[in-house]
């Protein structure tokens, strides 16, 4: 009786000081997970790596080579964004209160395209409505809003930056630790949980496998969507191409339309405002060129082991969003396919009391 006792005691002290552990790393929570998804990428040239050399000095080459060819990549690309984020908003503003916007009414209502579809007593009707003040003050009273936000979000960027400059190093520091003592990390878990070491081998392959083909099929396919959409944006004269990039990079995580969120409004602006031909390449461009990467990319990469269905995928990466952010890209079907294993692995041991390899040997 004592004994469980002390037992139990002891457990609660454990999951007591786990869970104040947690809670001291919660403001860290998204960079390590960041770094956690870096090194099972990087694992193998690490490996490879530290073969000719130490197991240090090739953990912090990886590290300063993502520091290199990733982060600051992303963050001249990120700040370029935010550039064109704001003048596009001053435009937009300054277009607004001009009253500029009746000019492309006027230019939109005379295409021989939107006559074909619209009456001129129609064309009339939208065309007062837009002219009314009740729309006049619809508009004014949003974009004040807007402007509110964006000046709230101009005075927030100050902390922003400081935050993303010290989440970048508790990231970097992060990555460089994992890949120099992942193995220990690993052996470390494997003498405290309570499963077989080839259940625990398996729910670590199946995390290793989704991580990779989540990074390749979504981030890949992003990417290669991202490049090729700002060389169409740019063909057509678009001001504001690496903004519409970055947009097409973030819309292309969300099923079923992915990148085409973006490319198919700009098809229409385009068509709008700089003529059939301009209008008719850039959709043939979104459709054949940026939308048919996905196609080529991710079916190979579904063969390097996600094997759930497709309404599952969906929910987990729009549900991952949605509950953690951007990185929850990759937590959504790390937590399903994790989950799906873990039921695998109950049925063998639980419902159908298969034993371990060691015992059946």
């Amino acid at each position: 009786m004592r004994e469980k006792i002390f037992l139990y005691f002891f457990l609660a002290l454990i999951l007591f000081f786990v869970a104040l552990a947690f809670s001291m790393l919660i403001p860290f929570l998204k960079p390590i997970l960041w770094a956690i998804i870096f090194a099972l990428v990087l694992y193998p040239i690490h490996i490879k790596l530290s073969r000719k050399l130490n197991n240090t000095f090739s953990a912090l080459i990886l590290t300063l080579l993502t520091l290199m060819l990733v982060v600051i990549p992303f963050s001249l690309v990120l700040s370029l964004a935010i550039r064109q984020s704001i003048e596009l908003f001053q435009f937009v503003l300054t277009f607004t209160q001009n009253h500029a916007y009746l000019e492309l009414i006027d230019q939109i209502k005379s295409h021989q395209l939107v006559r074909k579809f619209f009456t001129e007593e129609e064309l009339n009707r939208i065309l007062a409505y837009i002219e009314s003040e009740e729309f006049k003050n619809l508009l004014i009273t949003s974009f004040r809003d807007l402007a509110q936000r964006g000046l709230n979000f101009m005075a927030s960027l100050v902390p922003v930056v400081g935050s993303f400059l010290f989440k970048t190093f508790v990231f970097l520091i992060t990555l460089f630790f994992i890949l120099r003592d992942g193995k220990k990390f690993i052996g470390f878990m494997e003498r405290f949980l309570p499963m077989h070491k080839e259940d625990i081998e398996q729910v670590l392959m199946t995390i290793y496998k989704t991580i990779i083909a989540t990074v390749y099929g979504s981030i890949g396919v992003a990417i290669a969507q991202a490049c090729v959409g700002f060389i169409g944006y740019k063909i057509v004269g678009l001001d504001y191409a690496i903004l519409l990039a970055m947009a097409t990079f973030i819309s292309s995580f969300v099923p079923p339309f992915g990148a085409g969120f973006i490319w198919f409004p700009v098809a229409i602006y385009v068509f709008l405002t700089k003529g059939l031909y301009s209008g008719v390449f850039m959709s043939l461009y979104g459709m054949f060129v940026i939308s048919t990467i996905d196609n080529f990319i991710r079916p190979l990469v579904m063969k390097m082991g996600i094997k759930i269905p497709y309404i599952v995928l969906f929910f987990s990466i729009v549900g991952g969003l949605l509950t953690f952010g951007f990185v929850g890209i990759f937590l959504g079907p790390l937590i399903f396919t994790t989950l799906f294993t873990l039921a695998l692995i109950y049925e063998k041991r639980i419902l159908k009391g298969e034993p371990t390899q060691d015992h059946a040997s």
